[in-house]
């Protein structure tokens, strides 16, 4: 049977454990300590620092560390989250800058990774890590995150795992861990069958509040309140200020000062929790070599704590209060994340709840990893990872998917040597720095074996559940019984030796947040409520339409968060558009129906009219909203300006203009193309502009040949149909350069033409190619060979009289020749109330 690992995956701190013996065990990292730091460095010489390790190097090269990675996985680098996050951080840190793809990204070492990627590199560690200590393999992961992660994040942490060299078996809220770590305890002390729990969840970086119900084989998420942005580290930023404030104006601009007081904020803070009061000395500070010394009391901490308590305190209360419960209805508050441990927390909840009531019992920095290894054994079944296969409920003994067969483990994967970011074995160059990786092969993991408790086999393969020699029962990873102490098999709820309950189940979740579809008039239209008890069955949505006069598509946008007017103020989930080559026209009533599957992860279906159902493959991207319509507004240009030119194009403009269309396309259903948005929207917007201007000034330059002969003088005949050439032979060849200078040259002599004859060459050439409506043609052409009759008498008066003429007809047919040219825009619209 194959092992799955139990990660907590924590913004200052990470810990793995499995079920050994039926019963969650921490697994020790290489240094023996049960928590490693979520924290990577890289040292003088390029190599990769993790943990303890690069923490202690970031006294000394502090731009070389990067922590609290988990508050930006997932997130847009225009997020107000983000912002808030980057201002905290200290001085020193590694650059952050904004990715591509409008994502984030940060230094490590010579290059620019993503949270995904930087994530993965420390889940890589602690994968080896946790298979050393426990002398087995690891291809599946079970990893927790704060129950008000949005999807986004959510999908991001699985990202990570896949690229870690795991297949994520199941993703789980904080909370709902820890809950699983005390429900193996439950009906102890007095604790009855069926109890309500309030689970406290103060870590590093986040902040969440849940409401369970747990008892025998059942487990049940009721409501979810918290912030992300509030926890551990924000401490650390207010004794970072405090301690500043105290310096009595040293001087502490020298290399490493900002980090060197950010590590003495943590540690005043650690000390504090189990002491009144805490000398401080730091030095060196400044450029001079100087120091300073004082004493950090708790009382002056919990001064600078007032804000946050009181935040927290509002959140509980208004848990309790959209549940309708009252704090004596609550029998256990679970304590769990390392902040829990500041006595001005635990006083404030003992304070609300009750001393007996708040518990402890569980190691609050232990919990989380503790409950991800019970669901681990709780896991009955598994999804297939593929997004175009809708099977699940696969058997866990399964390698693959029985459907498309993808595989049910984790994929065998390198450490790239240069940028230390994972990629697929057999992958020739590393993606993120072109570093060779041909010669790299993945430790292929060793067979599984599992020695008999009773008799001693020691080669009992991964697939036996009992001993092959004497039939006792295997440790193949379910859990224990609390009442006959056997071990069971993965994806029981009830002990199959004795019937008896383990005391917890596979949870009931709920949404933390409103998950909507976005309408035109900018409104959310929910899907699933915040509340919403998941995995769902299908939520079926009849009231839509689509409207549309000019054969656009329809964009289906997905959001969550509490905003209802304006659904982009939530968190983006995904975006889908449908793309049938006939377009929208009129109104279409529009059928959607959605799930959430264990993962929250969404999936869309909808049917246009009585036509079949279509499934949505939401693509995930961090492309902002602006940039994203940005991007679809300059489509529409593209598209416009192919329409009506493009077999007037020379071929290398053809095919410029059409690859810069497509990556706008991209841009604009949600998808990366790999290049700074700015930077191609700009080119974008530059190349399209000279392209129209080009193809003007030489279809206009192209007239004069043709019917200005006596109207202008012959060497500035000669003078157009030079610069006409020029700027062919540039647009032949794309060079933008040479296609701007010669445009302008061109766009000098013509404008230099009197105004009057320009107007009537255009009018002329436009009735030529049946631009006007059949009477107006007619006139124009009456008045041409009035003109060019004029022009061979030499009669400059009825030269005169034809050109004023033909301007006035010109003016009239105005309009008439705007609704020509100007096709109205195509492009996509949103789903609007029937």
């Amino acid at each position: 049977m194959h092992r799955t690992l139990g990660i907590d995956l924590g913004t200052t701190n990470s810990v793995t454990a499995w079920l050994h013996d039926g019963v969650p065990a921490v697994l020790p990292n290489r240094h023996g300590d049960p928590a490693t730091p979520s924290a990577l460095g890289i040292d003088s010489r390029g190599a990769l620092l993790v943990g303890q390790e690069a923490l202690n190097w970031r006294a000394g090269d502090p731009r070389s560390v990067i922590t609290e990675v988990k508050r930006l996985i997932g997130r847009r680098w225009d997020d107000d989250l983000v912002q808030q996050a980057l201002v905290t951080r200290p001085g020193d840190a590694p650059p952050v800058r904004a990715g591509a793809d409008g994502s984030v990204e940060i230094r490590l070492g010579e290059h620019y990774l993503s949270p995904v990627q930087v994530s993965a590199i420390l889940l890589r560690r602690l994968k080896k890590d946790a298979e050393d200590s426990a002398g087995v393999p690891f291809q599946r992961a079970v990893i927790t995150v704060p129950a008000y992660f949005a999807e986004p994040q959510t999908h991001a942490v699985r990202e990570a795992g896949r690229l870690a060299g795991f297949h994520v078996a199941r993703i789980v809220e904080e909370p709902t861990a820890a809950a699983h770590a005390f429900g193996i305890r439950s009906g102890e002390n007095g604790t009855p069958d069926y109890a309500t729990l309030l689970v406290f969840d103060l870590g590093g970086g986040t902040f969440d509040v849940s409401l369970l119900t747990i008892g025998p084989g059942y487990f049940s998420v009721d409501k979810l309140g918290g912030d992300n942005l509030l926890g551990g580290a924000d401490f650390d930023a207010l004794l970072d200020s405090y301690l500043r404030a105290r310096l009595d104006g040293r001087d502490h601009s020298g290399e490493g000062d900002s980090s060197r007081i950010r590590a003495a904020a943590e540690r005043v803070k650690v000390e504090l929790s189990a002491q009144d009061a805490y000398d401080v000395t730091l030095a060196p500070l400044g450029t001079q070599g100087g120091s300073w010394s004082g004493t950090v009391r708790r009382t002056d901490f919990e001064e600078l704590l007032t804000e946050h308590l009181s935040r927290m305190r509002d959140t509980v209360g208004s848990v309790l209060t959209d549940s309708g419960s009252l704090p004596e209805d609550i029998q256990r508050v679970l304590l769990v994340g390392g902040s829990t441990r500041i006595p001005a927390v635990r006083r404030d909840l003992q304070t609300l709840f009750g001393e007996d009531t708040v518990s402890d019992a569980v190691d609050p920095m232990m919990a989380v990893a503790h409950g991800a290894a019970v669901e681990a054994g709780l896991l009955d079944s598994l999804d297939c990872p593929a997004e175009s296969c809708t099977i699940d409920g696969i058997p866990v003994a399964e390698d693959a998917c029985p459907s498309c067969d993808a595989p049910l483990l984790g994929a065998a994967m390198v450490d790239c040597p240069g940028c230390h970011v994972p990629a697929a074995e057999l992958t020739t160059v590393c993606p993120v720095c072109t570093t060779d990786l041909s010669g790299l092969r993945a430790v292929t993991p060793a067979a599984v074996r599992t020695e008999c408790p009773e008799c001693g086999r020691a080669d009992n393969p991964a697939s036996a559940t009992v001993c092959l020699d004497c039939d006792t029962p295997l440790d193949v990873g379910g859990l224990k019984c609390p009442g006959c102490a056997m071990v069971n098999v993965p994806g029981l709820s009830n002990c199959s030796f004795c019937g008896g309950d383990f005391g917890t189940a596979l949870p009931q979740q709920v949404t933390a947040q409103h998950i909507g579809l976005e309408l035109d008039d900018g409104a959310l239209k929910v899907l699933f409520p915040g509340g919403t008890h998941y995995p769902t069955e299908w939520h079926r949505i009849d009231d839509l339409a689509v409207r549309s006069d000019n054969g656009a598509s329809v964009r289906f946008q997905l959001w969550e968060g509490p905003h209802l007017r304006s659904a982009q103020r939530n968190e983006f989930c995904g975006s889908f558009v449908d793309e049938r080559t006939e377009g929208l026209r009129g109104e279409v009533p529009l059928t959607v129906q959605a799930r959430l599957d264990a993962d929250r992860t969404i999936a869309l279906q909808y049917r246009l009219g009585s036509g079949d159902w279509r499934g949505a493959e939401l693509r995930r991207s961090l492309v902002s909203t602006g940039a994203g319509r940005k991007a679809a507004e300059l489509h529409n240009r593209y598209a416009r300006f192919l329409a009506d030119f493009k077999h007037g194009l020379a071929t290398a403009e053809l095919d410029a203009l059409t690859e810069a269309q497509a990556d706008l396309a991209a841009l604009a259903k949600g998808e990366t193309v790999g290049r700074s948005l700015d930077g191609l929207l700009k080119s974008a917007r530059t190349t399209l502009d000279l392209c129209t201007r080009a193809r003007s000034a030489y279809a206009q330059a192209s007239i004069a040949p043709r019917s200005g002969r006596g109207l202008l003088p012959p060497p500035l005949l000669e003078e157009l149909r030079e610069a006409a050439e020029a700027v062919m032979d540039a647009r032949k060849a794309m060079d933008l350069d040479a296609m701007r200078a010669n445009t302008d040259r061109l766009e000098d002599l013509w404008t230099g033409i009197d105004p009057e004859v320009r107007t009537s060459l255009v009018t002329i050439r436009l009735a030529e190619q049946n631009a006007y409506p059949a009477t107006l043609r007619k006139e124009i052409v009456t008045a041409r060979d009035e003109l060019r009759s004029a022009v061979e008498r030499g009669d400059q008066a009825a030269q005169d009289a034809q050109l004023v003429r033909l301007v006035g007809l010109a003016k009239a047919g105005s309009g008439q020749f705007a609704d020509v040219t100007t096709p109205p825009s195509v492009g996509s619209v949103l789903p609007t109330k029937r």
